[in-house]
């Protein structure tokens, strides 16, 4: 899998209803969220013996005005949203 994020473009805004994903704009593009989003604390608890103090999520977004689908890993950071990885 490729991955495509730098450092230099993580901000995004998140939109989501009942604390779930359903949207998100990044890099000037809406993605619709197009799987059941994961929470990223979740994920990594199943890794280690005690939780790690971060909040995120993945999830496959597609857009719909460039036909692109992707997979977000983003977490959330200094006050906002950021996008920490992306996968074609």
């Amino acid at each position: 899998m490729d991955f495509t994020t730098t450092w230099a473009d993580r901000a995004a805004e998140l939109r989501t209803a009942d604390g779930v994903p359903e949207r998100l704009v990044w890099h000037a593009r809406e993605y619709r969220v197009t799987d059941e989003p994961t929470r990223i604390e979740d994920a990594l608890g199943t890794l280690l013996t005690h939780p790690l103090p971060v909040r995120g999520w993945r999830f496959q977004g597609t857009s719909d005005a460039a036909a692109e689908t992707l997979v977000f890993d983003l977490l959330w950071c200094d006050g906002g949203w950021r996008v920490i990885r992306t996968y074609r």
